[in-house]
């Protein structure tokens, strides 16, 4: 295993800074006219928000919808040991707003086999029921 000294380590860290700085799509470009008021309001950190702004929790939350809890640490500081995080969030004073719980499985997909039960499950509310249908309404009451 190599292991960089610390003027090695310090140069590298240096040069990826810089070039993040640097970078025109993070500067110029990083405006409301190129992501629209939406895309650039939802770009920005909220430390007041869930995960203290983590934006890589609520990129889970997003793209593996039902494969973690919007109040679990696994979702807000997926780098950190939770009993790490347990400790933290006391000394802050948060730890009641989080559940410190590992993510359960998300149950066995269903196979459809034709049109005919396709259509009988879509008509069924009661079984099928979108997850997309309760986020907007979050969203619409200003919940989210």
């Amino acid at each position: 295993m190599f292991l960089p000294g610390y003027t090695i380590a310090r140069a590298i860290l240096s040069d990826a800074i810089a070039l993040t700085r640097g970078d025109r799509f993070f500067n110029q470009d990083f405006t409301p006219h190129n992501l629209t008021s939406w895309g650039f309001a939802d770009c920005q950190r909220d430390p007041n928000g869930w995960g203290f702004g983590s934006t890589l929790g609520r990129l889970f939350l997003r793209t593996l919808p039902g494969q973690y809890d919007e109040t679990s640490v696994y979702t807000w500081f997926p780098l950190m040991h939770p009993s790490a995080m347990e400790t933290n969030l006391k000394k802050l004073g948060k730890l009641r707003d989080y559940t410190l719980e590992r993510p359960k499985p998300v149950g066995r997909e269903a196979f459809v086999a034709n049109y005919v039960e396709a259509g009988e499950i879509l008509r069924n509310n009661a079984v099928f029921a979108p997850d997309y249908a309760r986020r907007a309404q979050e969203v619409i009451k200003g919940k989210g």
